[in-house]
């Protein structure tokens, strides 16, 4: 039977913000003591189309959305709803499970933390009935806040089932875990037979029957950043052709070496990767890191295996060393050289004819 895995959630919360500070501060920390994930628009710099696209792909991503109404409507957008209602109209449309919380008495909210304008008044107004079309608990305290949202979170969890989130090495299934052994023991033995078969003929040519060169393969990560108040972490796919694998780990390989490091290796690797994405939002995040995903790895080390590239080290070591080696076969070394190496131009320069003086 494998281990069970712990699940955490991610929970959006969505409000205005300047007047419902400590509201806020309130909610996250009672998220955090539930060990969820919060998130919120102030993770993002500024109110914009391009903010608004990584709210949007947050919103989605997220398992539970939390939206607090106090005493004011908010800031509008171009189209003159609020960000708050924009948000919480997208989260409904995604068919995410809306938690909603209003003040009890608007009324006795401080003149400098509600809306004097009427117009702001009636939205207001409009957007507390929107909200109460759906779950909604009442408030008067930020205490008294945050303590009806851990109450209504755990029952939304009881009834809204969320994929939430697990750590990459808690996130391989008994099945998958199984089917790789089964394949690494197989190959293990189909190398043996390949490497017996290389010395014999002096053979140094990689099984090219299997993906390679510039063939591409999606991997899995974890990104680990931070997000204002703790570090959150996210899924995100990234991906590698075989000779951009081959060519970052290899050179460790021509010694043997220790998987640790050719997997923190390629996790420096996927890092660099994701902070040159254009779009999405990773350039520039701070503290950012990418752990790859266990059945990643294994898909990683199984095919290098299977092109005949590597093979288990067999340097004699101490009993308390436990760790897996790995280092080129002869065909893996061919390869890596000639995929690196650097060739000399012998083109020359051009030489002008001399006429032939008769």
């Amino acid at each position: 039977m494998g281990q069970a895995h712990e699940t955490r959630h991610q929970v959006f919360v969505s409000s205005t913000y300047l007047d419902l500070v400590e509201e806020r501060r309130a909610v996250i920390q009672a998220l955090l003591e539930l060990d969820c994930f919060p998130a919120g628009m102030e993770m993002f710099p500024a109110a914009n189309e391009d903010q608004w696209s990584l709210i949007q792909e947050v919103i989605r991503l997220s398992d539970y959305y939390v939206v607090i109404v106090g005493g004011r409507y908010g800031s509008v957008t171009p189209e003159g709803v609020s960000y708050t209602e924009k948000e919480y109209d997208f989260a409904v449309e995604c068919g995410i499970p809306v938690l909603g919380f209003v003040h009890a008495d608007p009324a006795s909210i401080p003149v400098g933390m509600s809306d004097i304008d009427e117009e702001a008044r009636e939205r207001l107004e409009a957007f507390r009935t929107k909200v109460r079309s759906r779950m909604v608990k009442e408030y008067r305290t930020a205490d008294e806040l945050a303590s009806v949202v851990s109450r209504g979170l755990i029952r939304a969890m009881k009834q809204h089932d969320r994929p939430g989130w697990v750590r990459g090495d808690q996130a391989m299934t008994e099945a998958t875990r199984t089917a790789i052994a089964e394949l690494r023991a197989a190959l293990a033995e189909a190398q043996k037979e390949r490497l017996q078969q290389a010395q014999n003929e002096g053979a140094s040519e990689v099984d090219e029957t299997f993906e390679h060169g510039e063939d591409a393969v999606a991997l899995q990560f974890d990104a680990r950043y931070w997000s204002g108040y703790d570090f959150k972490t996210q899924a995100i796919e990234l991906e590698f052709t075989w000779d951009e694998i081959v060519g970052g780990l290899g050179p460790l390989m021509l010694d043997e070496a220790p998987e640790s490091l050719l997997k923190s290796t390629f996790e420096q690797l996927a890092t660099r990767a994701l902070h040159e994405i254009e779009d999405g939002g990773w350039r520039g995040t701070e503290n950012l890191t990418v752990h790859v995903q266990a059945d990643s790895w294994g898909i990683v080390v199984v095919q290098l295996r299977a092109l005949g590239i590597i093979t288990n080290g067999a340097r004699k070591r101490t009993p308390a060393d436990k760790a897996v080696y790995w280092k080129l076969t002869p065909a893996g070394d061919a390869y890596l050289v000639k995929l690196t190496a650097i060739r000399r131009d012998t083109a020359g320069p051009e030489v002008a004819e001399t006429p032939v003086q008769s």
